[in-house]
């Protein structure tokens, strides 16, 4: 008898995500500190700001470039993939398991962020440079 492999059994695959410097640095820390793994930290952060209905917000606020106050238009998709001026994003390769990634493409899709690195991204950075946490949420702690 043939069972399945659990999502826990799956060999991960290296996703190349770019993120803010500080973020990859706090991601760094509470690696270490609190023992948690890349991927646990990105699915934590993007399951927060799923319940809070906010990460197709998220992905909007990265992807739109705003019109002017006044404009009667809406905003429009940035269509450049380099970032706004003065935002340097850097390297951050996490290892997803299949299951995890087939759950993250839906993702990419149903919030329009176009690239699993955009996704992640976002919920990451929003996750770990919050320092005004909003009632009821804790920032993630950094420290023992």
């Amino acid at each position: 008898m043939e069972t399945s492999a659990s999502s826990s059994y799956q060999t991960p695959e290296q996703v190349s995500i770019y993120v803010k410097p500080e973020a990859k640095e706090r991601a760094r820390v509470m690696s270490r500190v609190e023992g948690v793994e890349y991927a646990q930290l990105a699915m934590d952060a993007i399951d927060h700001f799923l319940a809070e209905n906010m990460l197709t917000f998220l992905v909007r606020a990265r992807l739109e470039v705003s019109r002017p106050n006044g404009s009667r238009f809406p905003p429009r998709r940035n269509l450049r993939s380099k970032s706004k001026p003065g935002i340097r994003r850097v390297l951050w390769p996490v290892q997803f398991r299949p299951a995890e990634l087939d759950i993250l493409h839906g993702l990419v899709e149903d919030t329009g962020a176009e690239h699993l690195s955009t996704l992640v991204s976002v919920a990451v950075e929003a996750y770990l440079l919050d320092d005004d946490p909003a009632p009821g949420r804790s920032a993630p702690s950094l420290m023992m």
